[in-house]
Order: C-alpha cells, then structure tokens, then sequence
C-alpha cells in the first residue's frame, strides 16, 4: 500500500500553472490525508526553467509540500535501474532514475504525465498514476 503520492517534474509544473485537473488531485489528496512528496531533483528541474521573477512563488508553492533529498540508497537503486535498463536497450534519465528510485524506497506512488515512465508499475511494481492533460 503507498504511502502517499511523488510528484514528478511535470506535474509540479503544471500546479505553478494552477491546471484545475492537477489542483483537483492535490486537494482530493489533501482531503483523504494522504502525503504529498517532491524528490530534490524535481525542485532543481522546476527551478532550472523559472525566470527569476517566478522563484518566490515556487518557493512557497513547493514549500507545503514535503521534499525528500537523494540519499545514498536512493542513488544506488537509481544507478542499478539505469545500468538495468540500457542493457536491455531502453533509456532512462538519471532524474528519472532518481525520481523512481525515490518511489520505491519511501513506498510512494509516483504521480506523472511522462509516458517514458509507463513501465514502472507494470515491470518494476512501483505504484503509478496518470494525470491527463486538460
């Protein structure tokens, strides 16, 4: 059973652009009491694309919610993953490695729209969840 919901990247930038289907879930989430998590690497992406003027408010956006930092075992399981899947020809960021590996360590289900990350329920067994583009 998950703990809770990661956010990935994609969808932490669609709540800075208030998308009514993405603020819906969060509140539903908020509403059943279940945690909402950002992986470090996602406030480095988000904060990678945001003009200086933006910052405060993503600031205080990804602020309410709780950020867990990459730990050493994250790192591992993210290396193991990468190495895993390019053997068999696929490729996978190390963000997203990273971001997964984050899902799998804290028991969270990982909340995104990236279609490269189809695979993680079914072959790596780590809850997902797809939010549609309104």
């Amino acid at each position: 059973m998950s703990r809770g919901y990661l956010l990935d990247t994609n969808i932490a930038i669609v709540i800075l652009i208030n998308e009514s289907n993405v603020i819906d879930f969060v509140q539903q989430a908020s509403r059943s009491k279940m945690p909402i998590y950002f992986s470090a690497i996602t406030i480095s992406e988000v904060f990678a694309g945001l003009k200086h003027e933006e910052q405060l408010r993503a600031e205080n956006c990804l602020h309410q919610k709780r950020c867990i930092d990459v730990s050493s075992e994250i790192a591992k399981i993210a290396g193991t993953l990468r190495r895993d899947l390019i053997s068999k020809g696929r490729k996978l960021k190390t963000q997203d490695a990273l971001i997964i590996a984050t899902a799998s360590v804290h028991e969270l289900t990982l909340v995104s729209r990236d279609s490269n990350m189809n695979f993680v329920e079914q072959e790596l067994g780590i809850p997902r969840l797809n939010i549609d583009i309104v």
